[in-house]
């Protein structure tokens, strides 16, 4: 399966809008990571705002990315 991530853009403190390249899009909701582990660094509003895709996943300028297989399974309709 290609789960690759064409677009990602954050809708506000917690969620993401996402594309991928099988035409799929829907939101991703972060809230229940946020804070925890890595994604702590998530937590600042303007560093979670700075998420786009490297043509693979979702990615922020600090480091941070998840799994596309993740975004894409738990990705919900808008």
């Amino acid at each position: 399966m290609n789960y690759h991530v064409t677009h990602a853009k954050a809708i506000d403190n917690s969620m993401l809008y996402l594309e991928f390249q099988d035409g799929r899009h829907g939101i991703y909701d972060m809230s229940p990571l946020i804070g925890k582990g890595v994604f702590a660094k998530l937590s600042n509003p303007s560093e979670f705002a700075a998420v786009r895709s490297d043509g693979f996943t979702a990615v922020w300028q600090c480091g941070v990315d998840i799994a596309p297989e993740e975004l894409y399974e738990n990705c919900v309709a808008p």
